[in-house]
């Protein structure tokens, strides 16, 4: 009995431990920020990244052993392969791949076409002697079961015409049949044919367009295969300057227009169009990328250099509430909506408050609050997204 009564006080006592024991709460790491008031400029200037009007990587077709790569003269007047930094003409020879074994499969393939042939035309010479006969046989059948009907052709004589006609008609669609069996060989012969002649082209790598070589990543003896990018070849004759707007603005652009575009490096702008426009937003960003084509008949805007351009008619500077863009997140009341979340104090601890907000404009990583926020409140300036309002936060400055 007292054995029982320590074994149930035990196991009370577990159990009241197990009560007793919680899950510690999730401290979240974020960074902290301030919503704080900007006076923009009058200008709304936007980054632009400047991009070739194309771009390809070039991939060998035909397997093998690279046997040649294209000769030019570089600077200092010697002969060497092409390398980037060179420009090449359209349909230019770039690469070649060993072409002995191509050429060896095309003759191979050219031999069983005429061979093929061959049996053709002797199948279709058969055909030709099994309908001669067969007409033949089917006058003579005709004559005998006419006279054989009069009773003017005894039995065996009706019975050896019409043999006659069943055999040979017999003869045609075996003859019929052979001639289709060739004329399926001659046609595959034929296709494997012109196979081979486009294995033994392709063991060329050309150029598409006219182009500047930005990579070369094979050299005389490398071998490759269908998968192996040779070269990446840029067409600058066109460049295409890309930005990104918020959705407030993107309806206020169209294609077609003209837009000047300022390049740096160049100290100059050019005039451009507006060419595209992204159908939907960046998921994460929300913003929506444009492309406007520039002329470049000398070739000295590249890819790559810096731009910028002053889209639309000039805003007004008033001061505007802003806090950064990664701040911001879906309000957990509304998915429409939008929130950040501020710091609460209790207890010498930190929590962070989702705060409802309505937003304006963007002023680069930065967007305009209409509304929810005072200037020099502290928020949440990363690490927003992972948050659930109340949640305990750690802050790092």
């Amino acid at each position: 009995m007292r054995r029982e009564v320590l074994l149930l006080t035990a196991a009370l006592v577990l159990t009241s431990c197990r009560k007793e024991r919680h899950p510690e709460p999730v401290i979240q790491v974020v960074r902290a920020g301030f919503a704080e008031e900007i006076h923009p400029g009058p200008e709304e200037r936007y980054s632009v990244s400047l991009e070739p009007f194309d771009k390809v990587d070039l991939a060998f077709k035909s397997s093998g052993i690279v046997q040649g790569i294209l000769q030019v003269r570089g600077a200092d007047g010697r002969i060497r392969n092409a390398q980037a930094g060179d420009k090449v003409a359209r349909n230019v020879e770039l690469a070649q791949v060993r072409s002995i074994d191509y050429q060896h499969a095309l003759e191979q393939a050219e031999a069983q076409r005429a061979q093929a042939e061959a049996q053709l035309t002797h199948a279709q010479a058969e055909l030709a002697v099994a309908r001669a006969n067969f007409d033949t046989a089917k006058i003579d059948y005709t004559r005998a079961n006419n006279l054989f009907q009069s009773a003017s052709l005894v039995k065996p004589q009706y019975d050896q015409a019409k043999g006659r006609y069943d055999s040979d008609a017999a003869s045609v669609a075996a003859a019929e049949a052979a001639v289709k069996v060739a004329q399926d060989g001659a046609a595959s012969a034929e296709a494997a044919v012109k196979e081979a002649k486009l294995s033994l082209r392709d063991t060329t790598l050309n150029a598409p367009f006219s182009g500047w070589i930005t990579a070369r990543n094979v050299d005389r003896g490398s071998v490759v295969n269908g998968s192996t990018i040779g070269f990446t070849i840029v067409d600058t004759h066109l460049v295409k300057a890309a930005f990104t707007v918020p959705d407030f603005k993107v309806s206020g652009i169209r294609k077609g227009q003209k837009q000047a575009v300022l390049l740096e490096p160049l100290q100059r702008s050019a005039i451009g169009v507006v060419t595209s426009i992204s159908p939907q937003a960046d998921p994460q960003s929300r913003v929506f990328t444009v492309e406007v084509t520039l002329d470049n008949p000398h070739e000295d805007i590249r890819p790559g250099m810096i731009g910028s351009l002053i889209l639309g008619q000039a805003r007004d500077s008033r001061p505007r509430l802003v806090v950064p863009l990664a701040a911001v997140v879906r309000a957990p009341s509304d998915p429409n909506g939008f929130a950040v979340f501020r710091f609460t104090e209790r207890g010498g601890k930190s929590y962070a408050s989702a705060q409802t907000i309505e937003i304006g404009e963007t002023f680069g990583d930065s967007i305009e609050v209409t509304r929810g926020l005072s200037a020099g409140q502290k928020i949440v300036s990363l690490g927003g997204a992972q948050l659930h309002d109340g949640q305990q936060v750690s802050v790092i400055p």
